[in-house]
């Protein structure tokens, strides 16, 4: 590990003087308007969330049964919860589906088929629905690699493009990063899987349309599976991608790159996390795995990213970080949870959690961070310094789709149920 000595002086500076980092784009309270949140950060204001669940306790508010298979996240916005799915068409083909529930019953509203395909190569823990989708509460954006649509809340169709024609026959582990906003278009991220295939793109939609506003594209790396973090940096958004080599910045109103730091890693799935001008990236696969902190300085084509520290110990290869108050917290697939100074990487205390494999993303709100694992373990552990282990509550499946908040309570989706849990009190 290469540490930076840096202080906590150094750090009440970075904090309190660094760059606004906020989302450019606020959330009503009890919103979770893309995958991970407001930002894209997993982090939640909320207040009174929960701590102590089991599959029949009191505080489950409701249980929905989901049909087919998805890994993407629910999102939640004015009252309602989206989500994806997919069914078998026959034995080569398959449906994609968006789902909106009503957030205080758990009743499915309504399940729209957004298109019917050839069944595409992926990952043996992948699925075809996978992105999570994104909405402004009014119109809920999906994407499944090949096409975007926008439907109304209430299911309808608006407007459906094919962004990627030739997804299904260039896919080798499936789609994996979802759509976000930016000022007035829908952005998506998407890499090509081996170095033999077409150029990775980026691309921004107009909201409205569907209509291209700007597509930037790329030949130099290939197999990346994040979702891009959009953040406000002195007087402009800048979308923050990690990629397998390096971690670049590109402009939101026209996808020019900006700036690239060099970051060895392969095939991340793991996305970024700011808090000031820190920005924590934990990602990669095989043996080319790898966390680290910088410090940004400047900003657009002047930005300049400082290595603080990093590591090639514990990192997590699909769940992405939280960035909290100065510390970082990270889970391994095998379950190991660690707690780090965000500037320094001095490790305060690293734990083993009960329940098996852990792929989801952790969210963090009402001073505790969630993690939650494959076979329906949740983990609720004090957001500190010093560990502490709140509760590990049971469900009688798990799955890979990281949690949301919604109002004072989490949402869980298994491999066929989405549960709502509720704090005391409510």
């Amino acid at each position: 590990m290469t540490l930076k000595n840096l202080g906590s002086c150094a750090l009440a500076v970075v904090l309190c003087f660094g760059f606004a980092c906020e989302p450019s784009k606020t959330s009503g309270p009890g919103e979770w308007p893309q995958f991970r949140g407001p930002g894209g950060l997993g982090l939640s204001k909320a207040s009174n969330l929960p701590e102590f669940w089991t599959e029949d306790s009191d505080n489950i508010l409701w249980k929905a049964t989901i049909p087919g298979k998805g890994n993407s996240s629910p999102i939640v916005g004015h009252g309602r919860v989206f989500l994806t799915t997919s069914t078998p068409k026959g034995n080569s083909e398959v449906n994609k589906w968006a789902l909106g529930v009503d957030l205080a019953t758990g009743e499915i509203l309504w399940k729209t088929l957004v298109e019917a395909t050839p069944k595409s190569k992926r990952h043996f823990v992948n699925t075809w629905a996978a992105p999570t989708p994104v909405t402004d509460g009014d119109t809920v954006f999906v994407h499944f690699g090949d096409v975007l649509a926008a439907l109304d809340r209430d299911g309808q169709i608006l407007w459906k493009v094919a962004i990627d024609p030739r997804f299904v026959e260039y896919s080798h582990w499936g789609a994996g990063s979802s759509p976000v906003l930016l000022e007035d278009a829908v952005l998506v991220f998407q890499d090509r899987e081996t170095v033999e295939d077409k150029p990775g793109w980026m691309a921004a939609y107009d909201r409205d349309t569907g209509s291209e506003l700007w597509r930037t594209t790329w030949e130099d790396t290939c197999c990346s599976y994040v979702t891009p973090l959009v953040r406000r940096r002195g007087q402009r958004d800048e979308i923050v991608v990690l990629m397998a080599g390096s971690v670049r910045g590109f402009d939101s109103q026209s996808g020019e790159e900006l700036w690239r730091q060099a970051f060895e890693t392969d095939q991340p799935v793991a996305s970024a996390v700011t808090e000031a001008r820190l920005l924590a990236v934990y990602s990669g696969a095989h043996t080319r795995r790898l966390g680290a902190v910088f410090e940004l300085s400047g900003e657009g084509e002047r930005t300049s990213a400082t290595l603080l520290w990093d590591t090639t110990r514990m990192i997590p290869q699909t769940s992405s970080p939280i960035l909290l108050n100065g510390l970082l917290f990270t889970v391994t697939e095998q379950g190991i949870l660690v707690c780090s100074d965000a500037l320094t990487g001095k490790r305060h205390w690293k734990k083993r959690l009960p329940g098996g494999t852990y792929r989801s993303s952790l969210i963090a709100g009402d001073g505790k961070i969630y993690a939650v694992s494959t076979t329906g373990n949740t983990a609720v552990v004090a957001a500190d310094r010093e560990f502490r282990l709140i509760s590990n509550n049971s469900l009688t499946r798990g799955g890979d789709a990281s949690p949301a908040v919604a109002e004072d309570s989490i949402l869980i989706r298994t491999t066929s149920e989405l549960y709502r849990i509720a704090g005391p009190g409510n």
